[in-house]
């Protein structure tokens, strides 16, 4: 198995992810005020509660409903977390649709959350939030184009031959047959015509 970036970047995002929203989310579903003293929390149970047109005695069951679905999203963090040490201790790759679910969750955990909180136009929170959707995004695309450079054919390797060639021996005459090989492959000498 290698390593793989965007795998790595996945678990490091689970460290940051599971005590940030596990926290808020164990807050919100203990409190006696339902979670409705937390102003992002609150301004996106009231978002919720208008947007599904449910009555003004039902943003507690809201707010309790949006706790449980970051919960969900930590839960998946976690579950990515052991899939990334399991994969990582029997030298297999991560499972795909783990690392797809997760990045579902994450993306609309951000979608549930930031919104609100940029509708708040507090700084300090909008700050917090960009931040957490700029990591969200960062993860996104290194393991698209981790994916993709997977996905790539792998070429075959030529022979590689130790040669000891003075310097600029290769500009002055025609290179020994497995260096001309060699070079073949770097695309740039072939745009140029050596």
């Amino acid at each position: 198995m290698r390593l793989r970036l965007g795998a790595a970047n996945l678990v490091l995002l689970s460290i940051y992810f599971v005590p940030a929203w596990g926290r808020d989310a164990a807050r919100a579903l203990i409190s006696p005020y339902n979670g409705l003293d937390d102003r992002v929390h609150a301004t996106a149970a009231i978002v919720f509660r208008r947007l599904f047109d449910v009555g003004f005695n039902s943003l507690a069951l809201s707010s309790h409903i949006l706790a449980g679905i970051k919960l969900v999203i930590v839960a998946g963090f976690v579950a990515y977390a052991i899939e990334f040490a399991r994969a990582l201790a029997t030298g297999r790759d991560v499972d795909r649709q783990t690392q797809e679910v997760v990045l579902i969750l994450a993306v609309v955990g951000i979608v549930i959350w930031a919104l609100p909180a940029f509708a708040l136009a507090d700084g300090e929170l909008m700050r917090l939030y960009a931040t957490q959707m700029l990591l969200v995004a960062g993860a996104v695309v290194v393991v698209t184009v981790d994916r993709h450079i997977e996905s790539l054919p792998q070429r075959s390797r030529v022979n590689t031959v130790d040669v000891e060639l003075p310097i600029g021996a290769l500009a002055l005459e025609s290179p020994p047959p497995p260096t001309a090989e060699a070079l073949a492959c770097i695309p740039e000498t072939r745009l140029r015509g050596a």
